[in-house]
């Protein structure tokens, strides 16, 4: 997966700053403006999103616009950046990604695939069954 498609969708240079690896921006925190785009930018169900970050609106809330978010928010918001990455690149749409995270995966024994997201083994599973979709093995 481009580092580069990962940091767009959360924000590109202008917010993250010089170009930097995933890892460090993670160490030092990315600002909160990163997880305000990346929410605006995937649509993603707020209440989902901030319980696999493990944190609560009113938290992000408490954050100023340019403070850095802790280290494990901003390694969780990385790794889900990383699967909405990667689902659009290989459906086209975050709407093409939306609607298969919704429908029942036989790769997944039935379940949804958005219900994986809520661990970071969970978003790890849907990651390499993306891998197999891109490789045309069915998932």
């Amino acid at each position: 997966m481009a580092e580069n498609q990962i940091k767009q969708l959360l924000g590109g240079s202008k917010i993250l700053g010089p170009a930097k690896d995933l890892t460090h921006l993670a160490e030092e925190g990315l600002p909160k403006q990163a997880l305000i785009i990346f929410m605006q930018k995937v649509h993603i169900d707020e209440r989902r999103l901030f319980s696999y970050l493990d944190v609560t609106r009113r938290t992000i809330d408490n954050y100023k616009p340019h403070e850095r978010l802790r280290l494990y928010i901003s390694d969780r918001l990385i790794h889900l950046a990383e699967l909405y990455a990667k689902g659009k690149t290989i459906f086209d749409s975050f709407e093409n990604f939306h609607a298969w995270l919704n429908r029942p995966s036989v790769d997944l024994g039935g379940e949804k695939p958005i219900d994986r997201i809520q661990t970071r083994k969970g978003i790890d599973d849907l990651l390499q069954a993306l891998g197999r979709i891109e490789h045309g093995i069915l998932a």
